[in-house]
């Protein structure tokens, strides 16, 4: 487990460029991923687009749907804003889903800060895990 300071430091640090992993910060509900975040953006030069998993499956779906994945893909990857995803705890039981949301994410992170959240329950292992592999996993405290 880090504290704040810690975890503050190295959004701090992520939100100045790409890195060669996403950071995704884990933490109980109610810990401050979300104030954290808010806060290192607020002081940000470049302010980031932040979106809910929910919401970026929603619209990775459409694209898919209307024909339209490699448009969003690009569009994805070549935008240099920092990108926050929030709660991935919502892709629980969605392996082909992340496998899909990981292609992009680490398509984007060349080129821009991706920023993902979890909010850690005793039901978040298989999310948890799947992070650990391609992220830079931090866990905070409550």
């Amino acid at each position: 487990m880090r504290d704040t300071t810690q975890v503050h430091a190295k959004l701090v640090a992520a939100f100045s460029g790409p890195s060669s992993r996403p950071l995704a910060l884990r933490g109980p509900s109610g810990s401050g991923k979300t104030t954290l975040l808010r806060r290192v953006n607020s002081q940000a030069l470049r302010q980031a687009v932040c979106l809910t998993a929910f919401e970026f499956v929603h619209e990775l779906t459409a694209a898919i749907r209307e024909d339209r994945y490699r448009a969003y893909s690009d569009t994805l990857a070549a935008d240099q804003r920092p990108l926050c995803i929030e709660h991935l705890e919502d892709l629980r039981g969605k392996p082909q889903t992340r496998a899909t949301v990981q292609r992009l994410l680490e398509r984007a992170v060349r080129r821009r800060p991706v920023l993902l959240t979890l909010t850690s329950s005793s039901r978040d292992a298989e999310v948890a895990r799947w992070l650990r592999s391609w992220t830079q996993l931090l866990s905070i405290k409550s």
